[in-house]
């Protein structure tokens, strides 16, 4: 993206970086002196679901390199990557990014994003919030319904559930969520705000056969959450 801008990311050579996490081993200055000069005209508020520092145990190395398939090996060099893209980043422009939360969302596109462009880091469950206008909509609702591809403990880490519980709290409405699979640590949400979760695989199978069933898998679970709900106001009554 910045290459894309006008940002030298040069070698010991001045040749450009080639692209990918491994080539910032190579890195050894920056030069924005083509960063593309419309951006100073530009307000960027960039969208971050998580609040995941650059670098460290919970930097985007270690949380979301496993995810898209790093092995442990992979992990530990774009870690020291990235810390050394960091430490360049500090020399050159006098910015410390290694430890400000949300700049490791998008693998650290959002620490870029902060130093170059000058963006403003915001939840982007609270960007989609404002422009749908979620609040107005929550304060006449019983019940909160959420939800994402697969929930975990990264879920708290600002994810869009967390953004809608959030909301929720506000106006003391209870929050359940769906997701495609629950994790292990799928209860560390319920000490956020959401009251329940629940998965819609119903049965075991491969990835594609579980998308092509995503559909009716989504609504038999928001049915049998419907009939678990009718249930508890009928004994309730």
């Amino acid at each position: 993206m910045l290459q894309a801008l006008g940002v030298g990311l040069l070698d010991a050579q001045g040749a450009q970086l080639a692209p990918g996490g491994a080539a910032l081993a190579q890195l050894d200055r920056i030069d924005v002196s083509q960063l593309d000069a419309r951006i100073k005209d530009c307000v960027f508020d960039v969208a971050c679901d998580v609040s995941n520092p650059l670098v460290g145990p919970r930097g985007a190395s270690a949380i979301f390199g496993p995810q898209k398939g790093a092995t442990p090996e992979m992990v530990e060099q774009l870690e020291a990557n990235l810390r050394h893209y960091a430490g360049i980043i500090l020399r050159d422009l006098g910015q410390d990014v290694a430890d400000i939360p949300g700049v490791g969302a998008g693998g650290g596109i959002a620490a870029a994003m902060l130093v170059f462009l000058n963006g403003r880091l915001r939840p982007g469950s609270e960007i989609v919030a404002d422009a749908v206008g979620l609040d107005a909509t929550v304060v006449d609702a019983d019940l909160v319904v959420t939800g994402e591809g697969r929930i975990d403990s990264q879920t708290v880490n600002g994810k869009t559930p967390i953004g809608v519980a959030r909301v929720a709290g506000r106006h003391g409405k209870p929050v359940i969520a769906i997701g495609g699979c629950l994790a292990a640590d799928a209860h560390a949400v319920h000490a956020h705000g959401i009251a329940a979760t629940f998965s819609t695989v119903m049965k075991a199978g491969t990835v594609a056969e579980v998308l092509a069933g995503a559909e009716f898998n989504l609504r038999c679970t928001a049915r049998n959450i419907a009939a678990a709900l009718k249930l508890g106001i009928q004994m309730k009554g």
